[in-house]
C-alpha cells in the first residue's frame, strides 16, 4: 500500500514548528546575542527585541505581548535594568504602575541584535534570485499576517484565522 505525500499544509506546519522552536530556543538566542556583543541572558534577547520594536510598554503589556506570566517578565527587565540595558519611569496615567524603555546603551544592543538577525537572514537567502527572495519574504509576511487576527493594538493575537471566501482551498469548500 503506498503511502500518501504529506499535504502541503502539514508539511508548512512542521516547518514553521521547527522554525519556531529553533529560533526561541536558549542556544540560537544566546549565539546570537554573543555574535551581536549584546551581553544578557539567553532568555532576555526577546524581550529587547519587543521593546526596541513597540517602544515604552508597561510590564504587564510586555508580558501580554511576549505570552508570558508578569512574573518572568518582572524578572527578565530586573535583570536589563541591572545591566543598565532599560530605564524605568513612573507612568503618568498610574503613578503605581512603571513604563519600561530601552536605554541608550539598550537600544545600541537592540541595534546589534537586529543587525545580526539580517546577516542571518542574508546567509539563508544567499542562494535566492534577488526577485525570489524578494517574493519570498514578501509571501512569509503575508503568511504570518494570515496566521493570526491582529487586536486593537495592531498585534497578532494567535487566534485561528478569519476565513477569506475568495481564498479557500477545496478541502474547505466541500
Amino acid at each position: 500500500m503506498a503511502t500518501k505525500a504529506p499535504s502541503a499544509e502539514s508539511t508548512l506546519l512542521q516547518a514553521l514548528t521547527l522554525l519556531v522552536a529553533r529560533w526561541s530556543s536558549p542556544n540560537l538566542q544566546r549565539s546570537v546575542a554573543q555574535s551581536a556583543g549584546v551581553a544578557v541572558d539567553a532568555a532576555d534577547v526577546s524581550t529587547l527585541y519587543v521593546l526596541g520594536l513597540h517602544g515604552p510598554l508597561r510590564a504587564g503589556d510586555l508580558a501580554e505581548r511576549m505570552h508570558i506570566s508578569r512574573p518572568t517578565a518582572s524578572k527578565q527587565l530586573a535583570r536589563l535594568e541591572r545591566a543598565g540595558l532599560i530605564d524605568r519611569e513612573s507612568d503618568p496615567a498610574d503613578g503605581r504602575a512603571s513604563v519600561v524603555s530601552l536605554s541608550a546603551e539598550g537600544g545600541a544592543a537592540h541595534h546589534r541584535l537586529l543587525e545580526q538577525g539580517i546577516r542571518m537572514m542574508r546567509h539563508a537567502l544567499r542562494d535566492y534570485e534577488p526577485g525570489d527572495a524578494t517574493a519570498f519574504v514578501a509571501q512569509v509576511a503575508d503568511l504570518v499576517a494570515r496566521l493570526g487576527i491582529t487586536d486593537a493594538s495592531g498585534d497578532q493575537t494567535g487566534n485561528p484565522p478569519r476565513t477569506d471566501p475568495e481564498r479557500r482551498s477545496e478541502e474547505d469548500q466541500s
